[in-house]
């Protein structure tokens, strides 16, 4: 039990530190420290670039959006207040934004253009490759927020935990999201299908 209690308190002095270094980051990132804005960019850019890549399915645009994420950000940071949630949840909001006004001024031109994602192994056969392209087309039919669960969850790995921190929900409900969408995507994709 003590050894349980120990434990407990690591975890949460270990949570109260880093969020002491990320107050500290985006102070000195307030200040124009460019060490920071680089470790940001070099530390959050690939995640990102994912999200976008999976939400649009076009490398160019995932490009265009994760670096726009940190062009807003860096104007944005002199009215950002740290709350003690990860800076990534920040610029995942950033993201979010840019590729929902991304899709929409799509939808308003109705020049939604779907590319296949491209294989990550070329080695890849077909099943594999029709078997991705089904995977994202069936991740499009859920809601905003379970995708945001699943792509952050399963494709950039992230802990419940973290997913909360970002998406501003519960663990509880991350959970719930998750499981709803896991269902969803038995539905459309059968029983064997697994992430």
């Amino acid at each position: 039990m003590r050894a349980r209690a120990l434990g407990a308190q690591q975890a949460s002095d270990a949570l109260a530190a880093a969020a002491v270094d990320e107050a500290t980051q985006v102070q000195r990132a307030k200040d124009g420290d460019s060490s920071i804005w680089d470790g940001w960019f070099q530390g959050y850019y690939p995640h990102l670039f994912r999200y976008a890549y999976i939400r649009l399915r076009r490398r160019a645009e995932a490009e265009e959006i994760a670096s726009q994420v940190f062009v807003e950000a860096y104007r944005g940071i002199a009215r950002y207040t740290y709350t003690g949630k990860p800076i990534l949840a920040w610029l995942y909001r950033i993201a979010h934004n840019l590729v929902y006004d991304r899709l929409k001024f799509e939808e308003r031109r109705s020049v939604l253009q779907v590319e296949s994602p491209a294989p990550t192994d070329t080695t890849e056969g077909p099943e594999s490759i029709i078997a991705n392209i089904d995977l994202l087309n069936a991740i499009d039919t859920l809601t905003d927020e379970q995708r945001d669960v699943v792509i952050l969850r399963y494709f950039l790995g992230m802990s419940a935990q973290e997913v909360s921190g970002v998406v501003g929900k519960s663990p509880a409900a991350v959970f719930s999201l998750q499981a709803r969408a896991l269902i969803a995507l038995r539905g459309r994709l059968g029983e064997e299908f697994r992430l």
